[in-house]
This record gives structure tokens, C-alpha cells and sequence, in this order.
């Protein structure tokens, strides 16, 4: 009797350690952190945020998720939220506007409960052509075959919109909806006359096709620049600098456009304060990924977002004095 109650005794004690130590992993919140796929700025930055939260809090777990593209990672945002689950993504602020206002592609199916949290890299968007082409401005890509980055893109948006502000419609050339790989390949063998590539500086495609081929940026003209970042707060102008990669030998003025992690409305504030402030308290952590994620600085959190942050977010910025609306 005594030997088979020391045997109920211990299971006792075994299912009680047991119990208390999955109490963490019962606790623990799985969070969807949705990023653009691989090959962009956007996928590795994502990353990195996914890497620094799960290091750090022990109640959170980010689960990263790639998506075809920004199209792809609204559509998951929205059905998590209709599924009353916490997630993040992260894109375009050109698109969170336009899914937020139901314009372009998200009309009739608006995205009025996106909210910003944080900046997190400028995009530069480069026009490459061949050395040699005869396209020297936006304006000579009428009837030619241009690469536009994967469909619904905030690359794709942005360089329709750019093409059209230099009188270039849809109707007028052959786009073609390629990934970064599909662009470099159709340089490769001739089939592009020019493409579309975006990402921190430096853009890893357009090294890569610099490196092989002889090819060039198409400059913005300052005046074009000037009128579509008076006009778009998430738009801005920038140059690229001569030197800055092979065959560059005189600075490039180009548009760029403003990335940033959302979430929706349904999300507590008390995760994304948790993530927002991880984040930046182990910054030095994040900036060891690319040269990229050091965009994200305390006076630029709030930089290009035009819809509104989400509560938890803006609660932890006004706490920093960072908060500038």
C-alpha cells in the first residue's frame, strides 16, 4: 500500500511540473507577420523584426509568413482580422493608402481598420534600361516591354503612376509582371527593353545585373519630383549617388516610396506596444541584418504612414516624443 501510494505520489508531482511548465507555451501568442517574398528589402527587414521580437519577449511569438505580394499580404490582414487574429505586415505606404481609402485594385472592398505602427525602410524604385537603349526619359517607354515588379505591387503601382504622370498608359507599352529574378533573366537574354527594381540601397537585383550587364537608371526630373512628393506624403526624391554601383558614373535623381509595418484596428494595444518597444530597445540587434533596417530611426518612426496608427503604436511613440502627425 505504502509502495503504490509513493507511486501516486510521484505521478502527482510529475503532472504538476508538467503543468507548470507548459504554462509558457500556453501563454505564448502566435502571431502572423506577413512580408512580400524573397528577394526585396521589405522580406529581409520583415525578417529581422520576426528575429528580434522572438528573442526578447517570451509571450509573443511572430510566425513569419511570405505573400506573393502586397495584394496578397492586404487579403491575409483582412481575413485575419474577420477571424478576430492579432497580425502584422509589411509594404508599401502607396497601398495601405489605397487599401485604406478602397482605391485602385481595393475599390469596393476598402481596408478602413489598416493601422500604421512604424516606418520601416525607404524603397527606391529604379527604371533600368540597357546602356545603349534609346529610352533616356519615363516618357520613351511607349511601345516598349518593361518589367514591372509582381502584380499589385506598391513597385508595380508606383511605376504605373510614374509612367502616367510622364503620359505613358497602360495601353502604350507591354507590361510584364515579373519577380526581381524573372527581370535580371529578361536583360539577360534580351527579352525586356527595361524593368522595374525597388529596395534599400544597395537594391542586391540591380547589383547583380550591374555586375553582368551594362545597364543605366532612368532619371526623374526635378520638377516631376518636386510635384509628386508635394502631393504624396509617402512618395519622396533621392539621387543616386555616381560610384554608388558598376558602370554609375554620374548621380541619378529617382523617386522612392515609404515602407512601414501595419496592423488592423482589432489588435491589442498591449502587443503591439510590446512589439514596437522591443523592437526599438534592441535596435542595435535589428541593424546587424542589412544596411536597410537602419532606416528605421526614432525620428523617422511616423515618416510616409498617412492612415491612422494604431493606439498601442502611437502610445509608445508619444511616450518617446517621437510622435510627429
Amino acid at each position: 500500500m505504502k509502495w503504490t501510494k509513493g507511486i501516486f505520489g510521484l505521478a502527482g508531482v510529475f503532472m504538476f511540473i508538467m503543468i507548470v511548465c507548459n504554462v509558457p507555451a500556453q501563454a505564448q501568442e502566435l502571431i502572423s507577420f506577413i512580408t512580400p517574398p524573397a528577394g526585396g528589402g521589405a522580406y529581409i527587414t520583415g525578417a529581422g523584426i520576426v528575429t528580434v521580437t522572438n528573442k526578447y519577449l517570451s509571450d509573443i511569438k511572430l510566425v513569419h509568413e511570405a505573400a506573393s505580394g502586397t495584394m496578397d499580404i492586404v487579403r491575409r490582414m483582412m481575413q485575419k482580422e474577420a477571424q478576430k487574429k492579432d497580425c502584422f505586415g509589411i509594404f508599401g505606404s502607396v497601398d495601405a493608402w489605397r487599401a485604406y481609402k478602397g482605391e485602385g485594385e481595393y475599390a469596393g472592398k476598402p481596408f478602413t481598420s489598416i493601422r500604421g505602427v512604424v516606418f520601416n525602410m525607404g524603397t527606391d524604385l529604379y527604371f533600368v534600361v540597357p546602356a545603349n537603349s534609346p529610352i533616356k526619359s519615363y516618357a520613351d517607354a511607349k511601345g516598349k516591354r518593361i518589367a514591372m515588379g509582381g502584380p499589385g505591387s506598391t513597385v508595380a503601382n508606383t511605376a504605373h503612376f510614374l509612367l502616367e504622370q510622364h503620359g505613358v498608359q497602360k495601353k502604350d507599352f507591354k507590361p510584364y509582371y515579373f519577380t526581381y529574378k524573372e527581370t535580371v533573366e529578361g536583360f539577360q537574354d534580351g527579352s525586356l527593353d527595361g524593368g522595374f527594381l525597388a529596395g534599400g540601397y544597395p537594391i542586391a537585383s540591380y547589383s547583380e545585373l550591374a555586375s553582368r550587364n551594362a545597364v543605366r537608371i532612368v532619371p526623374v526630373e526635378d520638377k516631376m519630383l518636386k510635384k509628386i512628393t508635394a502631393e504624396h506624403a509617402y512618395y519622396y526624391a533621392t539621387v543616386v549617388k555616381a560610384g554608388s554601383y558598376k558602370g554609375l558614373d554620374q548621380d541619378v535623381p529617382i523617386l522612392g516610396f515609404a515602407t512601414a509595418v501595419w496592423t488592423h484596428a482589432g489588435v491589442s494595444n498591449d502587443v503591439v506596444y510590446k512589439v514596437l518597444k522591443n523592437l526599438f530597445d534592441h535596435r542595435q540587434d535589428y541593424y546587424q541584418i542589412h544596411v536597410a533596417t537602419k532606416d528605421m530611426q526614432p525620428e523617422t518612426a511616423t515618416k510616409g504612414i498617412t492612415v491612422p496608427f494604431h493606439p498601442g503604436a502611437e502610445k509608445y511613440l508619444k511616450e518617446q516624443g517621437w510622435f510627429k502627425k
